[in-house]
């Protein structure tokens, strides 16, 4: 395995020009894997920066239509993206109604929209729209949508009623592309952790981070630059990952603190942006609170 890592350590070297200081060799027993990555992708050092990320699903579990129309978003997107609505020729749609199908959705109503959205003519387009909330709170709105100018007049009502503006935060925040996705344990080496294998595979992909989140399931994150998303989910997928879900996220660079007064009033304008068809996914600049 050794040979391996330094083929890879050195190949990054040189299509990168990283400059770094290397492991003390002479105790290389200490060196792992970790820790030579941390000095290839400062990300991999420490706490992830993205860990802290308040993301609002635009849709909750218990709001099955709200829910279910999403879905249908993502299935539409995943056959135009993917150009297939063969999911055994499209692993991104195979993946949506995977998720479907743990939702809840019949499959009656998956089959309907496999049927409405191959014989569709319009593509939706991605935008993303900022705002801000009564001076304190940062937002960004990621949207899909074969309307944009309707959405952003129904849009402008709902921030004119509620205390929010359009701005430019693209200053107050960083992107990154997320890929969920679970491992092959089988790959495992004798006494080799899943995070050692899973940022090595991380190397290879060229994501920029990683997250073990269950060692018992191999369920792990992977952080890397929005654009190479589908990059690294490929190369993963050849790793014999299994890809349960990709997202370009939004993180913040600094937090905000709210009242419960500030707290409730928040939550009842963003209740009403999830109303409009085509809000996706809601960033903000909310401290995490981890009892929520």
């Amino acid at each position: 395995m050794r040979s391996l890592l330094f083929t890879v350590l050195r190949n990054n070297l040189l299509q990168q020009s990283v400059k770094t200081q290397p492991c003390n060799w002479t105790n290389s027993l200490s060196c792992t894997t970790r820790d030579i990555s941390t000095q290839l992708y400062p990300l991999l050092a420490g706490h992830s920066k993205w860990a802290n990320i308040r993301h609002i699903k635009a849709a909750k579990d218990g709001q099955k239509s709200a829910l279910f129309s999403r879905i249908a978003r993502q299935i539409r997107l995943a056959i135009q993206d993917g150009g297939s609505a063969d999911p055994n020729l499209n692993s991104e749609l195979k993946s949506v109604i995977e998720e479907a199908l743990r939702k809840n959705m019949p499959m009656a109503t998956i089959q309907n929209n496999l049927k409405k959205f191959t014989a569709s003519k319009t593509q939706l387009k991605k935008y993303r729209q900022d705002v801000r909330f009564k001076q304190k709170v940062f937002m960004v709105c990621t949207i899909y949508t074969d309307n944009f100018a309707q959405l952003k007049m129904d849009m402008s009502t709902i921030l004119r009623k509620g205390g929010g503006v359009q701005i430019d935060a693209g200053h107050l925040f960083e992107d990154f592309g997320l890929i969920q996705a679970t491992a092959d344990k089988t790959r495992l080496a004798a006494g080799e952790s899943l995070e050692d294998k899973a940022t090595e595979d991380a190397i290879e992909s060229g994501a920029e981070d990683i997250e073990v989140i269950d060692n018992e399931s191999g369920s792990v994150h992977f952080i890397c630059k929005p654009e190479g998303i589908n990059g690294v989910r490929k190369a993963l997928e050849n790793k014999g990952y299994v890809v349960n879900n990709t997202e370009h996220i939004f993180t913040p660079l600094n937090t905000v603190t709210l009242t419960p007064e500030e707290k409730a009033d928040y939550q009842k304008f963003v209740d009403k942006l999830k109303e409009i068809q085509g809000i996706e996914d809601i960033y903000d600049n909310i401290e995490v609170d981890e009892a929520e």
